[in-house]
């Protein structure tokens, strides 16, 4: 039973007992010859002003006041149950304090996630899709990174899919694998002018495909030994974002298992194999909004292979592959970009398109492609630059919370001797105050990976963690990373569920900080009380300490 519960329990007998003494008759009642009496309420609480000693003398005692008896019992089961959290506490705070992998969080606030965790239970609740869009550079190319936070938390929280994906892959997915053929254009807004488009109409993830004709494009999760990615299939929930302007007609085609009956065995039972069978879905729901075409599958059956057909003259900004409920993760990676490029996207059409995604969270990894360049002498315009950036994706998404990874160690040779860049320091501490400032997360992965020189460990490692490049991580290193960074998201949430399950609201928290510092006052009073009589003793026996 919990100290709350005991607690409740003495206080309702206590209640129940004064009720009693109140509503029993004071010449008590009688049965026969008998006469039963109940005490006063006073008389419940009351002492003897004296006693008897063991020689026979009057002793005097104290009279006990019962609200005085009631407030002490109550002190002392409030410090039993602060005892019982106070430890929890300060192990959570002193990692929000001092833990190498910590997130640096507003104000130092570390309920900042509470909003993010909130939607992620409720998305079972609703049996929705919440969508965690991770942009960055080539760090995140071939789904490295990414792919371990996704796995991470569909394990935690549900989920299925790769998430949003192109409507032509560029650099093949470790994760999933991608194909199209027809009349498909790809344009990006970062990259050689040739690529970019002659608009701005790029969608959630900075790039469109052009159709003007008609298309194939497939979905199917990559197969490996290992089975590394089990929640990357078992998609369900199918979407695409298209634009407004010109025409477009769908249709989709998946393959799920079924079991077919092929005999009888020996025992008379029905004999089954399993065996691919391919479905063509019901036409999609579709949502029209100002700027976007949501069209939406529900497949009554779980898939990791799809065909979507298209036809048409129309702009494809984005294909989502989902799980029925819970989290997706979408891979956005920009090989050579700053992550400056988001002012440039049609607001609105972002705005609609994080909607229609149900965006939660936006991870923003930048700031290696700005380290070789960075001097002094370019730090407040790229503090500016980097401002315009995350103020145009909170305008798109204000419901959204927004967390920022800053680069990770790089070195180069200087001398003829590996060395981290000269600019890294400088860039990291002008990213983390614009983040701060504009209320977002920071994630120190400089400090993380162990901060100055620490990549020319990762790439001696056995086997190694970073490229022989020194700025990229290997496979191996970027899923270590997913997963350092996922241990820390997790000690936010456990921090969440701590915080909810003993109802520990800010005043709770701040009471209990005040018993552990009054604990921690009193225990080292007794330290030097013990000390002193200590020295007290040596003096009298002539020692020393």
């Amino acid at each position: 039973m919990t100290p709350v519960k005991v607690l409740l329990s003495i206080l309702s007998l206590f209640l129940t007992l004064g009720v009693m003494a109140l509503a029993y008759p004071e010449d008590g009642i009688h049965v026969g010859d008998t006469t039963l009496r109940y005490p006063k309420l006073s008389q419940i609480f009351e002492k003897a002003e004296t006693t008897t000693d063991s020689a026979g003398n009057e002793v005097k005692v104290e009279q006990v006041d019962p609200e005085e008896a009631i407030r002490q019992m109550m002190e002392e089961t409030k410090a039993k149950q602060f005892a019982a959290y106070s430890d929890s506490l300060k192990y959570y705070e002193d990692f929000f304090r001092e833990g190498r992998t910590r997130f640096e969080l507003p104000n130092d606030d570390p309920t900042w996630f509470d909003r993010f965790f909130t939607n992620l239970q409720q998305a079972k609740k609703d049996s929705s899709v919440v969508h965690v869009i991770h942009y960055g550079d080539s760090q995140l190319e071939e789904d490295r990174i990414s792919s371990t936070i996704r796995e991470d938390l569909q394990t935690e929280f549900g989920g299925n899919g790769p998430g949003m994906l192109p409507a032509v892959m560029h650099i093949p997915s470790q994760s999933t694998s991608q194909w199209n053929n027809g009349n498909l254009q790809r344009y990006i807004i970062f990259g050689p002018k040739e690529e970019h488009a002659t608009h701005n109409r790029y969608g959630p993830l900075a790039q469109v495909g052009e159709l003007n004709g008609s298309a194939v494009i497939g979905v199917k999760k990559r197969e490996n030994k290992k089975d590394m990615f089990p929640h990357v299939g078992g998609y369900s929930t199918i979407k695409v974002l298209a634009g407004k302007r010109g025409k477009l007609k769908l249709s989709l085609t998946y393959e799920h298992m079924v079991s077919d009956s092929v005999g009888v065995n020996a025992d008379g039972t029905t004999k089954y194999k399993l065996k691919n069978k391919k479905e063509t879905a019901e036409a999609p729901t579709v949502d029209s909004l100002t700027k976007l075409n949501v069209y939406t599958w529900k497949l009554p059956d779980t898939t990791s292979n799809i065909k979507i057909h298209l036809s048409g003259r129309t702009e494809i900004y984005a294909i989502s592959v989902d799980g029925a409920y819970g989290v997706a993760v979408d891979n956005v990676a920009m090989r050579g970009s700053s992550g400056t490029i988001f002012h440039k996207i049609d607001n609105e059409l972002l705005a609609e398109s994080y909607k229609a995604m149900n965006a939660k969270l936006i991870i923003m990894e930048y700031g290696g492609n700005m380290v070789p360049s960075m001097t002094p002498k370019v730090l407040d315009w790229s503090k500016k630059l980097i401002t315009r950036q995350i103020q145009a994706v909170q305008k798109a998404n204000p419901d959204a919370d927004i967390l920022f990874i800053g680069p990770a160690d790089m070195a180069k040779q200087i001398n003829g001797r590996w060395q981290t860049y000269p600019g890294l320091g400088i860039t990291i501490k002008m990213l983390k105050e614009v983040a701060l400032e504009n209320g977002l997360a920071y994630w120190d992965m400089h400090r993380v990976m162990g901060g100055e020189n620490a990549m020319i460990k990762w790439v001696k490692k056995s086997p190694p963690l970073g490229f022989t490049d020194h700025v990229h991580f290997t496979r191996r290193g970027a899923a270590y990373m997913g997963d350092l960074f996922c241990s820390s998201l997790h000690m936010y949430y456990d921090y969440f569920q701590f915080r909810n399950r003993h109802n520990l609201n800010d005043n709770k928290l701040k009471d209990i900080r005040q018993f552990s510092g009054k604990k921690k006052t009193d225990s080292d009073t007794t330290k030097i009380i013990d000390l002193n009589e200590e020295k007290a003793k040596s003096t009298e026996t002539g020692g020393g300490l």
